[in-house]
């Protein structure tokens, strides 16, 4: 490839974090990928933070040290966001702090374009590259839309050009990377946000990158810097994208404000009443969207219901007790 850094320049420093949880097969196919990498011009090193696995998970990482420039770290407190703050706390970051997941296939020039996409912009601090879903077998009927593929299996694709992320837009968490200095803004990520073995909620990235463009940060789109999350046959499952779908509502009540918020704050009674209207739709959605015979209106109709009853569920939880 001709593209590479000059190499007159100094190395770009980058920190790759990735957290994981009992997914040792996983992780090791990812780590198996990391070593192929291009790292000429790149002075890297390799977070894995094992958020108390109880699998193969620290014989997996074991295996690969010596083969790359890669750290462990533990953390017993469950959550993704935990584990990325362990690492946030605990390690010499370099100026570029990259964050991916356990199930992930870089291009092997990812390093590489990273570092230039940051030479090239030195005024943007936060960037989201493209991610391809890599199906297990073949790709299920109903799993079609930009809105499915991304919430469901994180394919990020906002075409062949750099482009700035507008509105509500964001990257996704299996590709971003951020300047190190961001940290000195917002230091930590939420610990109420993101995945974790029970009470899951998704958005964990997405509330730390609200946070930095509410505070003036532009973020920046580029196609070059390219992974592919390999999507297993559980997460191929219906029932599984239904559970991913009201954790997603669960999370927009806490990024985006609870289920009819304007009604709530004009009159309490009308906002109850709406509420329990909307239980009645959403419910009476999610028993349609699975008597439909069509795979698309099924999935379509069941996981939007999903997302509604996840805020609903949320909205109710976040205001229980008060006034």
């Amino acid at each position: 490839m001709s593209s590479q850094l000059n190499r007159r320049e100094p190395a770009a420093g980058i920190t790759i974090l990735i957290p994981t949880f009992n997914r040792a097969e996983p992780l090791r196919e990812t780590l198996s990928a990391l070593t192929a990498l291009d790292y000429s011009g790149v002075d890297c090193e390799i977070v894995v933070i094992d958020n108390n696995s109880t699998d193969a998970t620290p014989a997996v990482v074991k295996s690969f040290q010596g083969r790359m420039p890669l750290v462990y770290l533990h953390e017993t407190r469950q959550g993704k966001n935990p584990a990325l703050n362990k690492a946030l706390r605990e390690c010499t970051l370099k100026d570029i702090v990259v964050f991916t997941d356990d199930d992930v296939t870089p291009d092997p020039y990812w390093l590489q374009q990273i570092a230039q996409v940051c030479a090239r912009w030195p005024e943007i601090a936060v960037f989201g590259g493209r991610i391809e879903v890599q199906w297990p077998v073949d790709r299920p009927e109903w799993a079609e839309g930009d809105w499915i593929l991304a919430f469901g299996y994180s394919r990020h694709d906002l075409g062949d050009r750099e482009v700035a992320y507008e509105g509500l837009e964001c990257p996704l968490g299996p590709n971003f990377w951020v300047r190190k200095d961001v940290f000195a803004t917002v230091p930590w990520f939420d610990e109420e946000m993101g995945p974790r073995p029970t009470n899951r909620m998704m958005a964990g990235e997405t509330a730390f990158l609200l946070n930095l463009r509410s505070r003036g940060f532009t973020a920046l789109y580029t196609p070059l810097a390219s992974v592919k999350h390999r999507v297993t046959a559980r997460e191929c499952q219906l029932t599984s994208l239904r559970r991913r779908a009201y954790r997603l509502g669960r999370a927009q009540a806490r990024l985006h404000g609870w289920s009819w918020q304007e009604t709530y704050r004009k009159s309490k009674v009308l906002w109850a009443t709406t509420i329990a209207a909307d239980y009645v739709y959403s419910s009476g959605r999610l028993m349609w969207g699975f008597v439909q015979p069509d795979p698309r209106s099924n999935c379509y109709q069941t996981v939007d219901a999903m997302v509604r009853i996840g805020r609903l569920n949320e909205t109710l939880s976040l205001l229980w007790g008060k006034p």
